[in-house]
């Protein structure tokens, strides 16, 4: 269960029709007009967010799932967030053609990791940095939509002597995922002979340790960076598009896996959130090509902004083990 103030109670108003305007969504304005039910910077709504309430005997057995199998899957939680919302502002900017990423101007998006501190501190110790890499995905079966190729995210290399993960990605879905709609796959560690190796490029797993996960709006699914995993095609029917998010986090007490960690606990402000956006457009532009217009407003977005300064709000010194 999820502890809130009642400040973190929504607004609700039809947004307004905008036009699909990479110049425009590079401007701070536009975002509270495109979806005025969300917050944008706003201070006292973030400090409102608590963190999930996730009880021991949880923690344990994602910490174990995590050691044994390499992910874990939570059921959905009472995040206190407007999901549909999210979700919403998400299937808008796909509908412009617009980078599905670009909805992390918004602090709910932000807001949902912040709350995840608890699990983190499990997985990765007692002070964890959230990474500036993450995404957001609309995978639409009418469009022939799907997720990403199988990989291994940083591979063996990512992971400690004991086998425990030095960085870690979660994934959260806002709408339902299902095989239908470009639900996850994933080879368990323990089920494919060649995690944790330096042979891991070649897969002598069996078909059959293949795992779906398919996920309901609001769980959590994480997972370390050696596993193989993917996201799937979805199939050409009447079926809802997946819509979800995911970031990476790693632990303090490693060597930084980016110059600029970011403090998930504060979310931060206007210029490093459109600098952090921006990069992760051209970042993984390898995986979703988003065209000129779109790599043109990523650049834009990054050269809004200033460096971060691990002295301003929001972003923690980078740790060297």
């Amino acid at each position: 269960m999820t502890e809130v103030a009642p400040r973190l109670h929504h607004r609700f108003a039809p947004p307004a029709p905008l036009p699909p305007n990479p110049v425009a969504m590079c401007g701070r304005e536009y975002w509270p007009r495109l979806a005025p039910s969300l917050h944008v910077c706003d201070r006292s709504f973030m400090r409102a967010c608590r963190p999930l309430r996730l009880t021991n005997d949880q923690l344990r057995q994602l910490k174990s799932q995590m050691l044994h199998e390499g992910y874990f899957h939570l059921p959905p939680m009472d995040w206190n967030l407007p999901l549909p919302e999210m979700a919403d502002v998400i299937r808008r900017l796909a509908s412009f053609g617009a980078p599905p990423v670009l909805a992390f101007h918004y602090d709910e998006f932000w807001l949902m990791y912040k709350q995840l501190e608890p699990l983190l501190r499990t997985l990765l110790g007692d002070d964890p940095v959230m990474l500036p890499e993450f995404w957001a995905w609309h995978v639409d079966p009418k469009h022939q939509g799907a997720g990403w190729a199988p990989h291994r995210d940083r591979g063996h290399t990512s992971l400690l002597p004991d086998g425990s993960a030095k960085v870690v990605t979660l994934w959260l879905p806002l709408t339902d995922a299902t095989p239908l709609n470009g639900c996850l796959y994933i080879v368990p560690a323990d089920r494919d002979p060649t995690y944790g190796t330096a042979e891991e490029g070649w897969h002598g797993f069996s078909l059959a340790d293949i795992r779906a996960l398919p996920a309901r709006s609001g769980s959590i699914l994480g997972w370390n960076q050696a596993v193989l995993h993917w996201g799937s095609h979805a199939a050409d029917r009447d079926t809802p598009p997946r819509i979800s998010i995911a970031c990476e986090f790693q632990r303090r007490d490693v060597e930084p896996y980016n110059q600029h960690l970011l403090d998930f606990r504060e979310p931060p402000d206007m210029a490093a959130r459109q600098a952090a956006i921006g990069h992760q457009i051209l970042r993984y532009q390898h995986m979703d090509d988003v065209g000129d217009d779109w790599r043109a407003c990523a650049q834009r977005l990054v050269a809004g902004a200033d460096p971060p300064d691990p002295h301003s709000t929001g972003i923690a010194r980078a740790a060297t083990a």
